[in-house]
């Protein structure tokens, strides 16, 4: 039974033991038990990727837009948002933050192997880990909770600082890259895959000595690769492949991921409706930016990234030209990446958080950082391009001799066409310091204050203690 299937078929069962039943500690009696509570945790992972990423990623960022006839997205391409935007975001985090402290604190005191017992306790505070990375990166310091809460227990909790917040992710993290196996089933969290979110943390935080230690270990392991075919890593059939390193899992049918729908052409009445992109409603909501489109050189790559024109579901009746469909100018081309159809927009494509290209790509900017005549940089960051190029000698041309600036610039630019619409542009732009120039360059009215996005003003309220984030 897969992963996923396994999530939605207990979700039922999980739900009778929500967080914050007073009886939850009489839950954790067997192994079989800590094991039902760890998968609950999982179950809230979801609720951090998939449309969540993408919004705080991509249409947040230079790369995406938002499609015509479409209004709902406006507010985050246009920075027009409330302080009620993170409402479900921040919920959603805790609740996940709480189970997986529940996980920790009770499988501690069960009678059981102590290393079966260390490896589920260690997995939790990973994935805790994970949910406070989430917050940090979107709302700055947040109030940090490492044992269980019940009702209102502790609701006054103050808000901890970004280095204080870091710190445990980053000591959770470390103990899960030492303590977890480094294989384990789709879906969850190992050795490895520590160490590669590792890896991303401390390239982020511009803790390039360390970013590189973490991310040659993954190197090293030699548990990854690329596909031979980028394409590949974004099919169904590709799941859980070399490249992998860590996906949420999805099954068609059981639990769909929303992506392929979104990236879609939004469906049109008349000639052009439901029936050409797929068989169903579409909900194409979100297109690449003119600047985009500009930008991306001519590779294979980009032909798997964007398209202008697709062929009709039933492969017989023609191809139909985005200008076609919506006119001169209006949506040229549509994210094709991610394109699911054959499932009629019941994905059952995993949603990458974190795969070898990034990986490659982490050590190289490391690399170039830590010593930036170390030829090895470029090994790793040509491996993407000439992966990318597939084979066409003038495209994307191996590089050598650059400054280290004119190396930081490249391997940015690497890093946005080769993850193009899977959640990290805007960190990356942030991180760099680029965020506000770029946005502004593309004619967005974003004041400086919105690096970080509000505190929900439900939350402000009823814990006296959390204080708001400037401008907000």
């Amino acid at each position: 039974m897969s992963f996923a299937l396994w999530l939605t078929s207990c979700e039922s069962a999980l739900e009778e033991n929500p967080a914050g039943n007073i009886s939850i500690a009489n839950f954790y009696s067997s192994e079989d038990d800590a094991l039902a509570g760890l998968y609950g945790v999982y179950n809230s992972v979801y609720s951090l990727y998939g449309n969540t990423a993408i919004n705080y990623g991509e249409v947040n960022a230079d790369n995406a837009t938002v499609s015509p006839n479409v209004s709902d997205l406006f507010e985050w391409d246009e920075f027009t948002y409330s302080n009620e935007l993170t409402e479900g975001f921040w919920r959603s985090a805790y609740d996940g933050i709480n189970l997986a402290n529940e996980v920790a604190l009770y499988t501690a005191e069960i009678d059981l192997d102590e290393g079966k017992k260390a490896d589920i306790v260690s997995e939790a505070k990973a994935l805790r880990a994970l949910f406070y990375w989430h917050l940090v990166r979107v709302l700055g310091g947040v109030p940090i909770y490492e044992i269980p809460t019940i009702g209102f227990d502790a609701v006054d909790t103050p808000r901890s600082s970004v280095d204080e917040v870091y710190t445990v992710i980053l000591r959770d993290l470390t103990e899960a890259a030492l303590e977890l196996p480094t294989t384990s089933s789709a879906g969850r969290l190992n050795a490895h895959i520590a160490d590669a979110l590792l890896a991303r943390i401390y390239l982020y935080r511009n803790d390039f000595p360390n970013a590189l230690v973490h991310a040659k270990r993954v190197i090293d392991s030699g548990a990854y690769d690329l596909f031979e075919d980028y394409a590949h890593a974004f099919k169904t059939e590709y799941n859980n492949g070399v490249e992998h390193i860590y996906q949420i899992q999805y099954l068609s049918g059981e639990r769909n991921n929303p992506i392929p729908g979104r990236f879609g052409p939004r469906a049109l009445p008349g000639q052009y409706g439901n029936s050409f992109w797929a068989n169903t409603v579409v909900g194409g909501s979100i297109a690449p930016s003119a600047e985009f489109n500009a930008e991306n050189p001519i590779s294979y790559r980009r032909s798997v990234t964007i398209a202008d024109s697709y062929e009709h579901i039933d492969g017989v009746t023609g191809t139909i030209t985005m200008e076609d469909a919506y006119g001169p100018g209006v949506y040229p081309f549509y994210v094709s990446k991610f394109d699911d159809r054959a499932n009629e927009l019941q994905s059952g494509v995993n949603f990458n958080v974190i795969r070898y290209a990034d990986i490659l790509l982490i050590a190289a900017e490391a690399s170039n950082e830590v010593d930036y005549g170390d030829s090895q940089k470029y090994v790793w960051i040509n491996k993407v391009r000439e992966r990318a190029r597939n084979g066409v000698a003038t495209d994307l041309p191996d590089l050598t001799g650059l400054s280290q600036d004119d190396f930081r610039t490249a391997v940015l630019e690497e890093r946005r066409f080769e993850l193009a619409f899977e959640g990290q542009r805007a960190w990356d732009l942030k991180r760099r310091g680029q965020f506000l120039t770029t946005m502004r360059a593309q004619g967005k009215n974003v004041e400086d204050f919105k690096l970080l996005f509000p505190i929900p003003d439900n939350q402000v309220r009823l814990n006296p203690n959390l204080t708001q984030n400037t401008g907000w």
